[in-house]
């Protein structure tokens, strides 16, 4: 959890309008986006109801929201299975990104290339639960 919440806003995908008006007030992690409530977020100069509901879209995303650290969380002890737990879900994240950026790129599909797509995201999905099985039951 303490990566995500050091993690810079640079590194989420929000729009640069956005990404540049938190970092002119001095945001610069997501844990900087995490003590900050709704209000305070618009009481910002050029930070308006849509740039709020994308913050809050990325954050939801990131399975965070906002509010919800108003102090530092305490630094947990690293273990195998949480550091493996978290590089999977987001090698799964990056694969499904890549993939779905594919599908996006086109106007019109035939059946074969969507079944192509499917079955792309079935493997990553099969490939997900066999290494969370293999980490759970060893």
């Amino acid at each position: 959890m303490n990566d995500i919440l050091n993690k810079s806003i640079a590194d989420l995908e929000m729009s640069t309008r956005v990404m540049g008006n938190l970092g002119m007030h001095g945001v610069k992690t997501v844990g900087d986006i995490t003590k900050m409530t709704e209000n305070s977020l618009k009481r910002l100069p050029n930070i308006g109801r849509l740039s709020v509901n994308e913050i809050k879209h990325t954050l939801k995303d990131l399975g965070l929201e906002l509010g919800m650290h108003s102090e530092p969380l305490p630094k947990l002890k690293k273990t195998l299975v949480n550091d493996l737990n978290i590089d999977l879900i987001l090698k799964v994240k990056e694969a499904f990104k890549k993939s779905s950026k594919k599908i996006i790129a086109k106007d019109t599909y035939t059946w074969e290339e969507m079944e192509e797509y499917f079955s792309e995201h079935e493997k990553i999905v099969k490939m997900f639960k066999e290494q969370m099985w293999n980490l759970f039951h060893r």
